[in-house]
């Protein structure tokens, strides 16, 4: 009896022990048709192929990432389409057929819309495309390379072009879905509030009585920002309401908060009088899985936009930190030192020397040292906080003073460098 010559597809499965398999990302209804007809061997296949193609397309075509939600959009869109053309090729249909069977999922429809909605330019949302059909194509030939003459010809010929057409329409649906999205993006209120602000982050001048009126907010005010960011568990407007509670606790005139990709929100609490210095709003929790950075308080729409840089320069200097509340007022110096990385660094090596180098011990001889000398010298107060000896301590500094080459002097320059040290091998989020 001859071998069935699609009988390979239905063989599929990942490698590795079904616990290290990982849970599909698609809806239930997707996964439970395509299990009904391919089996749970051939879909479990997928959902782990799709998964690497996802990092895949994020790894060469960064717009597509900024954190687990549109990870998580971005993967749910590429496993429907592998699992749809697994089984368009297990029933040797095309792409035209399946759609008139209502076979095509809605996973790659909502991924259109949301990168549409993110701005990402349409090049590079096709461009995802062909990596992953690539990636996925290669993985199936190595699959069928595999199985013995006569299948191995018959079906190489076959796979590669019914795949191709099932690449070509998921990205004809992408394409049709994103541009039908970003007309009605493009005509809401929403557009137009996202482009002021541009405007105004940019540093052109834009009308401010008519801005304001669109905004819903007024730009001849005290400004303060807050950069809110979060994981997959919170929605956004969990996070706008976050932003809200923010400028409540500092009696605010108003608000202003603008979704700027899933998992974040830029946000504004505005005062016609000047509040008063320290932050009420450093008292709130923000809840659990959520991050708040907070810039100075400024004037007028130049005052929007420093309010806004000096949160995201928070951010950036401590996200490598595990607290949940960034505030420019307590990182200002640092975040100018560190403004530029490469002469930062330069500083640091010329500062540091051999106390520079990048090890567990080293490390804690400079964090030792910081403490130290944020604690005026005082060896006791540096273990209190460092919950280790004094002896330790005191061991410490002698030995950082050995790889300085020199006694501790004035302590401002030192001070400076291990402060920059700490952010040299910190992985900055991503620009979003």
């Amino acid at each position: 009896m001859s071998e069935n010559p699609r009988g390979w597809i239905l063989a599929l499965a990942p490698p590795g022990t079904p616990r290290e398999t990982p849970e599909p990302a698609g809806s239930a209804v997707t996964v439970a048709v395509a299990r009904a007809l391919l089996g749970a061997g051939p879909v479990a296949w997928a959902v782990q192929a799709a998964l690497e193609m996802t990092e895949e397309i994020i790894a060469r075509v960064p717009e597509h990432g900024g954190g687990p939600a549109p990870f998580a959009t971005l993967r749910s869109s590429v496993e429907s389409a592998v699992l749809l053309a697994l089984r368009g090729l297990l029933e040797d249909v095309p792409p035209s057929a399946a759609a008139a069977a209502g076979a095509i999922t809605e996973e790659a429809a909502a991924a259109g819309q949301e990168f549409a909605r993110r701005g990402i330019p349409l090049d590079r949302v096709l461009r995802g495309v062909r990596i992953g059909h690539a990636h996925l194509h290669q993985a199936l030939i190595a699959v069928i390379d595999g199985r013995p003459d006569p299948v191995r010809r018959e079906e190489n010929h076959r796979v590669s072009d019914l795949l191709f057409a099932y690449a070509d329409a998921h990205a004809s649906r992408l394409a049709e879905e994103y541009l039908a999205e970003r007309a009605r993006w493009e005509a809401g209120r929403e557009a137009e509030r996202r482009r002021i602000i541009d405007d105004l982050l940019a540093g052109r001048n834009v009308p401010t009585d008519s801005a304001s009126a669109t905004l819903g907010y007024e730009l001849a005010r005290h400004h303060q920002a807050f950069v809110v960011t979060a994981d997959d568990r919170h929605t956004t407007g969990d996070l706008q309401r976050c932003a809200e509670d923010l400028s409540r606790a500092q009696a605010a005139d108003g608000w202003l908060s603008l979704s700027v990709v899933p998992g974040r929100v830029w946000a504004w609490a505005g005062w016609r009088a000047k509040p008063a210095q320290g932050s009420p709003a450093r008292r709130l929790r923000p809840p659990p899985g959520t991050r708040v950075a907070v810039g100075p308080v400024a004037f007028g729409p130049g005052g929007l936009r420093r309010s806004h840089f000096g949160a995201r320069e928070a951010e950036r200097v401590a996200t490598a930190t595990r607290t949940r509340w960034y505030d420019y007022a307590d990182v200002r110096t640092l975040a100018l030192a560190t403004a530029d990385d490469e002469q930062a660094r330069w500083y640091a090596e010329d500062v540091l020397g051999s106390l520079l180098a990048d090890d567990p011990r080293t490390r804690d001889l400079r964090e030792t040292l910081r403490v130290y000398l944020a604690c005026e010298r005082s060896p006791q107060t540096a273990a209190e906080q460092l919950h280790i000896a004094r002896n330790t301590v005191t061991y410490r500094v002698h030995r950082a003073e050995e790889l300085l080459g020199h006694p501790i002097g004035d302590p401002m320059e030192l001070r400076l460098a291990l402060e920059i040290a700490g952010t040299l091998d910190r992985d900055p989020e991503p620009d979003r």
